[in-house]
């Protein structure tokens, strides 16, 4: 069942304060996250400025705990169950459970492939730009942000985690999927990015299917972009399951 009890998102307040430029999202790219890891750590003055200044907040009432599962479908595809971890990244699954709730994704598109790196995607507009500037971004949920979350520690294939810009705390409903092991990923995302999830192999055999299909369709190799909407993979439908 999903939670009745999940809250509506507010208009955000501090979408002016989002840096949306293409090469200020750092996303799932790992050369942009290479480049951009100073601005991933950034100082704690600044990441409590920005929580003040309009991060959504959670009641402890609010906030989901324990395991959960979703489940995705993209146009032309078997389902692929996510498993998300609400006691490593509990105001990261929170905030992505009330989404499936509100139906946000469905419709969407993934439209950034980095082979062998990442599938991303679930934004309005869905740009390679950023996330969403009508929603209250989130408290950022790894290390070098200063919050624990063992699942961010260590990304390995099939880990979910939400995108974000240069500023920590600057997650909405951005997410990518990773598509190599830490061998290839984890100097780029480790501690560095809200891991809320994972996939398993079956799902993976199907995000793998999506990627071959559709990895010609990338116009803009360094962003891993496919600027063409109609060339994108359609996000049918996220639905909550337990």
């Amino acid at each position: 069942m999903k939670r009745s009890s999940l809250t509506r998102f507010a208009a955000a307040t501090v979408a002016g304060s989002l840096c949306l430029g293409a090469f200020a999202m750092t996303g799932c790219s790992d050369q942009q996250a290479a480049s951009s890891s100073a601005a991933s750590s950034a100082s704690s003055a600044s990441a409590a400025v920005q929580a003040e200044s309009g991060t959504r907040q959670f009641s402890d009432d609010e906030l989901l705990s324990g395991t959960h599962h979703a489940v995705l479908t993209v146009d032309g595809y078997e389902p692929i169950t996510i498993e998300l971890d609400a006691d490593a990244a509990p105001i990261t699954v929170t905030n992505f459970a009330d989404l499936v709730e509100q139906g946000y994704y469905d419709g969407k598109t993934f439209y950034r492939i980095v082979e062998d790196f990442c599938l991303q995607g679930g934004t309005l507009g869905n740009n390679a730009a950023g996330d969403d500037p009508q929603l209250e971004t989130i408290t950022g949920e790894f290390s070098s942000n200063g919050t624990e979350n063992p699942l961010a520690d260590e990304f390995g294939r099939g880990t979910v985690a939400m995108a974000r810009t240069s500023l920590p705390n600057s997650a909405t409903s951005t997410f990518f999927v990773t598509l190599g092991d830490n061998s290839q990923v984890g100097a780029s995302l480790d501690g560095k990015y809200a891991a809320f999830g994972t996939i398993d192999e079956a799902g993976m055999a199907i995000i793998d299917a999506i990627v071959a299909d559709y990895a010609a369709n990338v116009d803009d190799p360094q962003m891993g972009a496919i600027s063409d909407e109609a060339q994108q993979p359609i996000i049918t439908s996220i639905e909550w399951i337990d």
